[in-house]
């Protein structure tokens, strides 16, 4: 079954979205806590809504700095100065803890802002350390939460891993994007540098070979007419075979061949991380592609540079009772 790679949402628009989507994601858990501060404490501790005024405040003021972290995450990045931050952060979550145990869920923004901004060597320990203290608070602040210790540890770490983990393939995804376009643009240049010294070797030669004649004719105006004559004979010459080459350059790449468009099609496909597979029919392929058919191939390339869950593709030329038709399919 052949697969057209029609109607393939670019994935830049999906990157544009992810890092807000992302902030979004991030501050559910901390406002969440927010509300049931509040209505905990209105409901079974009759303190009113003092407490949950509090705990907002303290979360507009974590809220911005976790937010930062994972804002530079999600674009493939950490923050800079993210030690400093993180440690801002922690200020702000440890001086809450006189709301009481069920302020302690929060403490996964600690934990999570560690992961992205830290080197693995030392965000994991600052993990291991925010999970383990979930005990000795529990204890300390009395919780009324039955195994209340154990309850808060999986409570952060699940969190902890619930947050981090799509804040972080997305992250990855923007970077593999971002590594797979370097790639393309490399080829391009590649076949940019391939098109200058072709044209170097060839009209470069001519055209300095025009000039050396036309200095020598220079030099010979004031001599004998019979060398002079011939060095302008042989100036025009050069000069019209160097138009034949430069035509017959032109006219080349305007009418392609479709190997050469074949080769460069795999070719910045190979480049993107995308394994090729070119499949040619046994009579051959022309030498010549007319415009209608590169554009084709060129567009369903580009579509495919833009899927980022393409890992391989099949490039097949088939000939059918209307000519020559390229697909390109995804196995």
């Amino acid at each position: 079954m052949v697969i057209r790679l029609k109607d393939v949402e670019p994935l830049g628009r999906l990157l544009r979205l992810a890092t807000p989507g992302a902030m979004a994601y991030a501050a559910v858990f901390p406002l969440v806590q927010v509300g049931l501060i509040a209505e905990s404490t209105r409901l079974w501790r009759g303190g009113g809504y003092a407490d949950g005024a509090w705990a907002l405040l303290a979360t507009s003021s974590l809220l911005p700095l976790h937010l930062r972290h994972v804002r530079y995450a999600a674009e493939g990045s950490r923050a800079p100065g993210g030690a400093w931050t993180l440690g801002a952060l922690t200020v702000v979550v440890v001086a809450a803890l006189p709301l009481g145990d069920l302020w302690l869920p929060t403490f996964h923004v600690i934990a999570v802002s560690a992961l992205l901004v830290l080197r693995p060597r030392w965000s994991l320990p600052v993990v291991a350390a925010v999970v383990a203290v979930q005990v000795p608070l529990a204890l300390l602040l009395d919780s009324e939460v039955q195994a209340a210790p154990s309850y808060y540890a999986v409570t952060v770490l699940w969190r902890s891993a619930a947050v981090f983990v799509p804040i972080w393939l997305v992250g990855a995804v923007r970077r593999l994007e971002e590594a797979r376009q370097a790639l393309a643009d490399e080829a391009v240049v590649r076949e940019r540098l391939r098109v200058d010294a072709e044209l170097r070797g060839t009209l470069g030669a001519g055209l300095r070979s025009i000039s050396t004649r036309g200095q020598q004719a220079m030099a010979l105006v004031d001599g004998s007419r019979a060398p002079l004559e011939a060095e302008l004979h042989g100036l025009v010459g050069e000069a019209r075979r160097t138009l034949a080459q430069a035509r017959q350059m032109i006219n080349g790449y305007q009418h392609a061949s479709l190997s050469a468009e074949l080769d460069t099609a795999a070719t910045l496909l190979t480049a993107a991380g995308i394994e090729t597979q070119v499949v040619l029919p046994v009579e051959g392929v022309p030498d010549t592609a007319d415009e209608s058919l590169r554009s084709v191939l060129r567009a369903d390339v580009a579509r495919v540079l833009r899927d980022d869950t393409t890992g391989s593709c099949i490039i097949t030329v088939t000939h059918r009772a209307g000519g020559v038709w390229v697909e390109v399919s995804a196995p």
